[in-house]
């Protein structure tokens, strides 16, 4: 079959593929890996595939309407969001008029939307709950679709639950083709920018699922994984893929490893492997401030060819990170700090303003402590909820949910956002944080560029 992979447009900057739905502040936005897995496992299978990345790409909506009718799909796979919905489901039924393809809806916020009441109110086909590659490719293998777990479809106009799917095993794991090798033949590699990272940079998941798995506002472990445990595939696998890498795409600058959180046992194992096999790359991932990573570990990362870690700190406060399930201390976190700056890891550090518990004084609090932190790069965000989450539960039950965004009585909405330009300002524009990066000649590029979409933001 043919089959029609879309992230589809929607406004400038606008990122759909990263851990929640936001326009973008810094230029930066992320590949869309799940449907690239789900295009290479297709592809294996034989199935011709096009993907295509609208708001990268800066497609214009008669753009994708043009590219869906000359390749004429007899499936279309929409990678949806909840801020762009209305969006999303008009194109989605336009590609249908023009096309007459199955449409099917994809994603993490397909678990956060009532697919009865979608479905019920426009011509989209299905809906795919939770991970999704293999109920896509079991309905491009032409399964009865009363049989096709972790599907939402239409039958002669009764909405069906079907049984709920799995989580991947790591055998299923391992049979995915190289993700990088789908985006050197269907994206433009050039075109994709994540502030702390060198560029260009490409992305890969060694394992699914998140190895914590309890933040209380954190969307892909409370819906596209649902709770599932952290599952990885063969190392060597991965290996092969780092090779891959080097040979294929020789201009990548950096891999930035997409698990949820790579634990300290997993990111041990993967240094080894790196090492073992004598490979010169250079790469980064996510890391929880936690205990279980002590200096030796920290130490052979850096020495495989680890260069930055993408941290949630979220807050300073004790008691917003009870609230949060967060599972650290502030004791551990600035530990954590203190150790990776003393083996030479750099540090990408995010902050969340707005979470349970917070005032201004948390608020002024977090920001004094973040700006003692010796890391390299700051974000700040007000926290998004979304349905299927502990956070929205919370929310939603206190009455502190404003048009589906975060609003306390004693901090509205409109005071959260002020607040966070407020830290950004606050921590990338602090003198010494300037300072120690001009020592860093080697990132200057890569600020510069951060700059010029991050401060014309936040001086507004």
């Amino acid at each position: 079959m043919k089959i029609f992979l879309l992230n589809p447009p929607y406004v400038p900057e606008f990122m759909r593929s990263a851990r929640w739905a936001a326009v973008s502040i810094s230029g930066s936005n992320w590949y869309p890996i799940y449907l690239a897995y789900c295009t290479g496992l297709l592809e294996k299978y034989g199935h011709k595939t096009k993907l295509v990345d609208g708001p990268v790409d800066r497609l214009s909506h008669e753009d994708v309407f043009k590219i869906a009718k000359n390749f004429s799909p007899d499936i279309s796979v929409l990678y949806i969001s909840d801020k762009s919905l209305e969006n999303d489901i008009l194109i989605g039924e336009k590609i249908k008029d023009l096309t007459g393809s199955y449409i099917i809806l994809v994603g993490p916020w397909c678990s956060c939307v009532n697919p009865d009441n979608l479905l019920k109110n426009s011509s989209i086909d299905a809906i795919a709950i939770g991970e999704f590659d293999y109920t896509v490719l079991e309905l491009a293998e032409g399964k009865n679709k009363d049989m096709i777990d972790g599907l939402v479809w239409k039958n002669n106009g009764k909405i069906v639950h079907n049984t709920p799917r799995k989580p991947l095993t790591p055998e299923q794991i391992n049979e995915f083709p190289f993700v990088t090798d789908v985006y050197r033949r269907h994206l433009n590699i050039q075109n994709y920018f994540q502030a702390p990272h060198l560029h260009p940079f490409v992305d890969l998941f060694t394992g699914r699922g998140c190895s914590w798995g309890r933040c209380t506002f954190c969307l892909w472990p409370h819906t596209i994984n649902k709770g599932a445990p952290y599952r990885v595939g063969d190392i060597n696998k991965t290996m092969e893929e780092f090779e891959f890498i080097k040979e294929k795409l020789p201009f990548v600058k950096e891999v930035f490893i997409q698990d949820d959180t790579l634990p300290a046992w997993r990111a041990r194992e993967l240094s080894i492997a790196i090492i073992e096999n004598g490979l010169d790359i250079t790469w980064s991932c996510y890391a929880r401030p936690d205990a279980s990573y002590d200096f030796e570990t920290l130490k052979l990362m850096k020495k495989s060819g680890c260069r930055c870690l993408h941290v949630g700190y979220e807050s300073s406060n004790p008691q917003i990170l009870k609230n949060i399930k967060k599972g650290v201390s502030v004791e551990i976190m600035e530990k954590f700090t203190e150790m990776a700056n003393k083996v030479g890891l750099m540090i990408h550090a995010d902050f969340i303003i707005g979470l349970p518990g917070e005032t201004v004084e948390t608020i002024k609090a977090t920001v004094k402590w973040a700006r003692k932190l010796k890391v390299d790069s700051y974000q700040f965000t007000r926290p998004y909820p979304y349905p299927g989450t502990p956070f929205y539960e919370y929310l939603s039950r206190n009455g502190f949910l404003k048009d589906g965004i975060v609003n306390y009585p004693h901090l509205s909405a409109e005071e959260i956002d002020k607040w966070v330009k407020w830290a950004l300002r606050k921590t990338n524009l602090n003198p010494k944080y300037l300072l120690r990066m001009v020592k860093k000649p080697k990132e200057w590029n890569r600020l510069i560029r951060s700059a010029r979409h991050v401060v014309p933001n936040v001086i507004k």
